[in-house]
């Protein structure tokens, strides 16, 4: 019956063997047609349009997609390892409690019997586990391996919800930027026509309307290239989103500075230095240094080992205070640059406000002949690169917030 069988298998294989060869081109065709299918072939976001506010973008990046599948991994791993620990602990609990239950049966027995001494040599030999550095190492491992778990879950979600907050922000600036550009233009143009009548008058030289085309012309390089910015920004927040790469998407709010949170400095210092988690990380390495160096309890403080116990013990130290003074001073420093940003978007608003009405002068009085084309292009350009500035400088702005806001919290010191 088994011959039978590996018969009709070998038949079937040599028959089946022809048919790659068959089908080949076909397969190659069908391969070829399906990317062809997936893959846009050109630069036009397709698909039926999206909207998204930023709260819908953090909702979707919080509670799906690659980011935050490894966010619910990396929980239910470390949740595996407490578990390990827990087991460990109930084992060398278990083995105390035999340990104990057999020198109750021992004292039971009458002393002097040959029984009694035999049991008693052999307990003798046996250490309790529960009174091992091992037993208070799991001890100690097992919640702060629970903390890790909740903790590093929080903190993976900071972080894709700062990111998204980033690439959201980062699709509205270059949406700015391409409005900012596209007005440019239309000015330009509107010098370059204003220029061309004046010459075609005997107003003006030629070197002036070589000049505007040239303005113009630069005018059309900065739309492209502000356009070119906008489609990366866009597939940027597309990968974030767990979008495909092309997807239509619009967003539905608009690029503005965020309120100013109102910070009490030291209160923040003192909530950063309650929840960074890697305050919490080198406090259980300073715990377990203790642990380790008080089991050396018996060994010569004189000796390499009790000395190089001491010496991690001290480092350990080091680093948490160390490490505290770096997160006062990141908290300030990270204040002050709010602060600092908040005055720059004061004083570039200011600005832009003054070059748009600086242009405006500029081409009454050249209208007027009463200065030049370069006054007029100088005018436009400050008014343009302000307004782009401050484009530049809300978005710094509002990162700089969810940025404190991160850092006065758990921060993003990783529990791996």
């Amino acid at each position: 019956m088994k011959k039978k069988l590996f018969v009709a298998v070998s038949v079937c294989a040599i028959f089946l063997s022809g048919i790659p060869a068959i089908f080949a081109a076909d397969a190659e065709t069908d391969a070829n047609a399906g990317a062809e299918d997936v893959i846009v072939p050109d630069m036009n976001f397709t698909g039926e349009p999206i909207a998204l506010s930023l709260k819908d973008a953090l909702k979707r990046i919080t509670t799906a997609g690659p980011g935050y599948e490894n966010a619910v991994l990396a929980k239910e791993s470390l949740e595996a390892q407490a578990k390990g620990q827990e087991e460990l602990w109930s084992q060398f609990r278990r083995a105390s409690n035999e340990l104990s239950a057999a020198n109750a049966y021992i004292n039971s027995i009458p002393i002097g019997t040959p029984e009694r001494d035999a049991l008693a040599a052999q307990t003798a030999m046996t250490i309790n586990p529960m009174h091992t550095l091992n037993a208070r190492l799991v001890k100690l491992a097992r919640p702060h391996l629970e903390g890790q778990a909740v903790i590093g879950y929080e903190i993976d979600l900071n972080k894709l919800v700062y990111d998204t907050t980033k690439v959201y922000h980062s699709v509205l600036q270059a949406q700015e930027a391409l409005v900012i550009a596209e007005e440019n233009l239309r000015i330009q143009n509107e010098i370059l026509a204003n220029t061309r009548k004046k010459f075609d008058l005997g107003m003006v030289a030629k070197m002036d309307v070589l000049s505007s085309e040239s303005a113009a012309q630069d005018a059309v390089v900065k739309v492209n290239a502000a356009s070119s910015g906008l489609k990366s920004a866009k597939m940027s927040f597309n990968i974030q989103l767990d979008l495909p790469l092309m997807q239509d998407v619009s967003l539905t709010d608009a690029l503005q500075m965020a309120d100013a949170p109102e910070i009490d400095l030291k209160a923040s210092i003192a909530a950063a230095l309650t929840n960074r988690n890697e305050l919490r990380q080198l406090q259980f390495v300073v715990e377990k240094e203790q642990l380790e160096i008080t089991d050396l309890a018996t060994v010569s403080r004189y000796g390499s080992e009790y000395l190089t116990a001491a010496l991690e013990l001290k480092t350990a130290e080091k680093s948490l205070k160390d490490t505290k003074a770096y997160i006062e001073l990141e908290i300030r420093t990270k204040y002050e640059n709010i602060q600092n940003l908040a005055e720059e978007i004061a004083s570039i608003e200011k600005a832009a406000a003054n070059a748009k009405e600086g242009y405006r002068l500029a081409d009454l009085s050249y209208n007027a002949g009463m200065n030049t084309l370069v006054d007029v292009q100088n005018v436009q350009l400050a008014s343009y690169q302000a307004q782009l500035g401050l484009a530049a400088k809300i978005l710094e702005y509002n990162l700089a917030i969810s940025d404190f806001e991160i850092a006065t919290g758990y921060g993003v010191g990783g529990a791996r």
